[in-house]
């Protein structure tokens, strides 16, 4: 009988135990998405520069050609996303010269409901960007000014 409720105690601190251990965890806001990989890139860029000990000179270099880089692959994107785009229209075609003339007008309504939806995922991506970008804003003008006081104190 001692056994059975020991047991059932130990359980119970088990469990209670690893509830609170997950609640804490889970507490930690971690950075997501651009930002999250934008804040890593700088920490890799800092460590690269202090492990090279790198001049101030060397450290702008180093930038203008990440900035390059940077610039070219964005570049490679556009190009690609021009070349996914015309796949597209030529296989709506392809498809549409399957169809006779009620299912192309038939595709052609899914097409176009589709083509609504994407739009409406867009535009609340574009909005939430937006008020994520107001959000930092905002801090960044709290953090000033609150130095601005510290430093007139």
């Amino acid at each position: 009988m001692k056994l059975h409720i020991f047991s059932k105690t130990l359980l119970l601190a088990a469990l209670a135990f690893f509830s609170f251990a997950t609640v804490n965890a889970q507490s930690d806001a971690a950075p997501v998405g651009k930002a999250k990989m934008s804040e890593k890139k700088h920490h890799h860029d800092d460590q690269i520069a202090k492990d090279l000990n790198l001049s101030e000179d060397q450290k702008a270099r180093f930038k203008k050609i990440d900035d390059e880089y940077a610039a070219k692959a964005k570049e490679k994107r556009s190009a690609k996303k021009e070349e996914m785009a015309r796949m597209r229209e030529e296989k709506i075609k392809a498809h549409k010269a399957v169809l006779s003339p009620e299912q192309a007008a038939k595709y052609d309504e899914i097409m176009a409901k589709k083509q609504a939806k994407k739009e409406t995922r867009k535009k609340k991506k574009t909005e939430k960007k937006s008020e994520m970008k107001d959000k930092k804003m905002e801090k960044k003008e709290e953090k000033k000014a609150i130095k601005e006081e510290l430093n007139k104190q």
